[in-house]
């Protein structure tokens, strides 16, 4: 390097070919070329034959027997992945704002019954994870049920009859588009937070009566000795993170997808990407407004050996055009 940089430095025939070698520029002769076949392999992609098949259809018959409900059957719910947010246009053309949803090797891990547990209930598992990271006694299990390794294990409560074998696989045909859903996951976590972030707080003045450095403090508590307490339910300082449940109940599913195993829920649900969600169906008066006009699958949407079944589907539209405006006239021509 030092000859190099001194003057009058004649290089070698070996030190030219070295020079030659750096200064020389890659495989392409400019870095917008590789840029733009990057983005020709990545928009202009072929589609497979198996994404652009609109039926499928199974070998086998599932195990599992249809039942016909009760006043009080419950079905189990399922886990899933949050995927992110995305906009559909219905037959219409209006637009919808979706959250979709990716349920992936989702299983029943356990039936739990009155007589052991004290209560219904079934273990629903999903995902995959490394076995360094599984407890023995989770190990065990699971090579004693014949499963991979789960990812994260939920429980839902349903009724006896709604009961569904160990190893069932699900899928999001267990919902019918259209009907409404009830949600919950947990939020990102943020920490210990302030009253401001908190409970959108406008905090004190910026200069005029504020001395001390309190312009986002929390303000006045409670009040002086006639009482001496803390009411409960103050709006205080607190944590914002894991611990706070987000539900989101009467969510209409969208569409599905089978091929790909995705549920298109119209709406926002809490929570980030990648994050498990519990969805199982709606309670109470919304579920009392579907039951009749949308038909559900007791206890599960069951196969049928060499049937076709539409990979797509979409929640049954509106017959009326929403677009479409009674002519009103502007004024009332007078009678002459």
């Amino acid at each position: 390097m030092n000859r190099i940089l001194r003057r009058g430095w004649k290089p070698t025939f070996a030190e030219r070919n070295t020079l030659w070698v750096v200064s020389q520029r890659t495989f392409y002769a400019s870095k917008w070329v590789r840029r733009l076949q990057l983005l020709n392999e990545k928009y202009n992609y072929r589609i497979n034959a198996e994404d652009e098949a609109e039926y499928e259809e199974k070998k086998e018959d599932d195990q599992v027997e249809k039942i016909y409900p009760l006043w009080n059957s419950r079905r189990t719910g399922l886990l899933a992945y949050k995927v992110g947010c995305m906009s559909i246009w219905d037959v219409w053309g209006v637009k919808h704002a979706v959250t979709v949803a990716k349920v992936n090797n989702c299983y029943v891990l356990n039936q739990k019954n009155i007589t052991k547990n004290g209560y219904e209930a079934l273990e629903v598992g999903i995902g995959n994870m490394n076995v360094i990271k599984q407890s023995k006694n989770n190990i065990g299990n699971y090579i004693k049920r014949k499963l991979g390794f789960i990812h994260k294990i939920k429980e839902f409560k349903c009724t006896h009859d709604c009961f569904l074998p160990v190893q069932h696989k699900f899928s999001v045909r267990h919902f019918s588009p259209g009907q409404n859903l009830f949600i919950s996951s947990t939020v990102k976590n943020k920490g210990f937070c302030g009253a401001m972030k908190k409970w959108n707080f406008s905090g004190k003045n910026a200069s005029h009566g504020t001395e001390s450095k309190a312009h986002r403090s929390l303000g006045s508590v409670s009040m002086g000795k006639t009482v001496n307490i803390v009411f409960r339910h103050k709006k205080m300082n607190t944590h914002i993170g894991e611990k706070n449940l987000v539900k989101c109940s009467n969510n209409k599913l969208f569409r599905i997808n089978s091929l790909q195993n995705l549920l298109f829920i119209k709406g926002s649900i809490g929570g980030y990407k990648n994050k498990i969600i519990k969805i199982s169906d709606a309670k109470g008066r919304a579920f009392n407004k579907f039951k009749d006009k949308i038909y559900l699958y007791y206890p599960t949407f069951i196969y049928k050996k060499n049937r076709k079944y539409k990979n797509v589907i979409d929640m049954p539209h509106s017959l009326e055009d929403p677009f479409l405006y009674n002519e009103i006239p502007l004024y009332e021509p007078t009678n002459k």
